[in-house]
């Protein structure tokens, strides 16, 4: 399984750091003119979402999807680095909306899908992109239509989202366990935050899964540990996820760590606040612990 970590601007370039990354960024997240020149060192792989989600946020600011397509595309032009495009899709994020307006959210996917394959036909792909359909639905049997359907314009490599709406860890499963009977396991998680379900998927035998899980967790004042993975928040954190934890949870000072941040060391500096740089070293703590915790 290949674990991506979504990358927003502020965060750790984490390819400095890992020869072995692989990162998730969304088109609604990169300045206007970003592309993947303008860093020294690029991830091992990478993977461009839409912003589909935010879009469906805010629809007034939905481009086209051939304006999604073509910002992607100037992205990585030039690079030889092995990437995913994913097609815009159209997630539901009203669980209140009617049955009629939900299964008009996957009509709505399912159109841009057979746009983003046309697309893709048309222009002169390198040999290191490839395309992904993205899997929306409210319930298992409307999953089944949406991955059925997606399946017969010709994809051949799924993301399955809108998982992270869900509280549920067993649903959670079910889910791709259902979409996984259809596609094979070449199967992308989108929006994994919980450790449990993140190795649950791994059980399963998915393809790959992102998270932004390191950057929010240091936002919210948390650090991990690994072997065996733990989480604590530091203990002056005020913050409503660091005085929900338990006492023998919170963490007052640094343990001694290996990773790019720390450098062998306890770094008091992943503990402190009121500087970004404080949340940048944490981020990094944080994405080396939670990946060295799924791989080991």
């Amino acid at each position: 399984m290949d674990f991506y970590v979504s990358w927003y601007p502020g965060d750790p370039w984490y390819p400095f750091y890992d020869d072995d990354c692989a990162m998730l960024i969304s088109v609604t997240s990169m300045y206007r003119d970003w592309t993947l020149k303008d860093v020294a060192k690029p991830p091992r792989c990478l993977m461009l979402d839409s912003g589909g989600y935010r879009y469906a946020i805010a629809p007034s600011e939905s481009p086209t999807a051939r304006e999604v397509f073509e910002r992607q595309l100037r992205t990585i032009e030039g690079c030889q680095v092995e990437t995913i495009i994913c097609a815009l899709d159209y997630p539901i994020l009203d669980p209140g909306l009617s049955s009629s307006e939900k299964d008009r959210c996957i009509d709505r996917t399912i159109g841009y899908a057979y746009e983003f394959k046309w697309l893709m036909e048309r222009h002169q792909i390198p040999d290191c992109v490839e395309g992904m359909a993205v899997i929306q639905g409210y319930d298992i049997p409307s999953l089944l239509y949406c991955t059925r359907e997606l399946k017969a314009i010709g994809f051949s490599r799924f993301g399955l989202g809108s998982l992270a709406l869900l509280k549920h860890h067993r649903e959670i499963l079910a889910r791709v366990e259902a979409v996984m009977e259809v596609v094979g396991p070449d199967l992308h998680i989108f929006g994994v935050s919980a450790v449990q379900t993140m190795r649950a998927l791994w059980d399963l035998g998915v393809g790959s899964l992102d998270s932004s899980r390191p950057a929010k967790a240091a936002m919210y004042n948390q650090v991990f540990y690994s072997r065996p993975f733990r989480r604590f928040a530091i203990a002056a954190s005020r913050d409503k996820v660091g005085t929900a934890m338990q006492p023998d949870r919170r963490l007052s000072s640094p343990l001694l760590c290996d990773c790019p941040a720390c450098g062998g060391k306890a770094n008091p500096d992943i503990l402190k606040f009121g500087c970004r740089e404080y949340v940048r070293l944490r981020t990094l703590h944080n994405y080396w612990h939670l990946k060295r915790a799924l791989y080991s």
